[in-house]
Parts: structure tokens; sequence; C-alpha cells
């Protein structure tokens, strides 16, 4: 005779697909399809930005526009470091390259807890780059 026991996970409640999907594209932009994933983002989101839930408009709108500032940001301050420094500076690269490969981590890693908020049906604010709260 076999005991069957519960599922341990059975009471947990997954998130909203969309708001995983968002999560999901914007790592998916940082990471294996820059552009094509944040095209699919925006698509998402316009499609969706009056959403009945709003957990899936609040993540949503927190991935798009990080998507945007810190694309803007990253790009912006690796091209003023390059140009500050001068291009034959080995300097420069190495400054340039440190705050690159520090700033696209740290997105990851904010992109990692957003998706991990959507997964458990909670709201999210990225840092200094997401839109306020309602």
């Amino acid at each position: 005779m076999t005991i069957e026991r519960p599922d341990p996970l059975s009471h947990v409640m997954p998130g909203p697909p969309l708001a995983i999907a968002a999560g999901v594209l914007f790592l998916a932009n940082l990471m294996i399809l820059p552009g094509i994933a944040f095209v699919a983002l925006v698509w998402l989101w316009w499609k969706h930005r009056e959403h009945t839930d709003p957990l899936v408009r609040n993540h949503l709108q927190q991935n798009v526009v990080a998507c945007l500032w810190g694309g803007a940001v990253l790009v912006g301050v690796s091209v003023a470091i390059l140009l500050l420094g001068g291009f034959n500076n080995p300097w420069t690269w190495l400054v340039g390259i440190l705050y690159f490969v520090l700033f696209h981590a740290g997105l990851i890693y904010l992109g990692v807890m957003g998706l991990i908020r959507a997964m458990n049906g909670h709201t999210w604010r990225f840092p200094l780059i997401g839109p306020p709260l309602p």
C-alpha cells in the first residue's frame, strides 16, 4: 500500500501569466534576445496596458519603463565615458567595460527580483528607474 503525500506546493498560487511574461521578456531583452524581446514587451504592454488586473498593469509598465531608462542610461553613460576619456586610453576602456558590466548585471538582478515578485503575485517597482506605484 502506498501513501499519497500532498504536493507541498499545491497551496502556492502563481502570479498572473502576463505579469510573468513581462518579467521574462525584460530579462530576455538583457540577456538573449536584445531588441526582439523589447519589441515583444512593448507589444504586450500596448495590447494589455488597460488590463483589469492592476498587478498585470504594474509589471508591464515597470518593465517597459525600466527597459527604456535602463537602455538609455546604459548606452548613454558608456558612450560618455568613451568620448570623455578618449578611445586610445586603456583606462577609458577599463572604466567603460567595468561600468557596462556592473550596470548590466544590476539590471539583470533587479529583473530577476521583479520576476520573482510577479511569480508570487506582488507588485514591483524598479529602484530609481521605475515609475512610482499608484
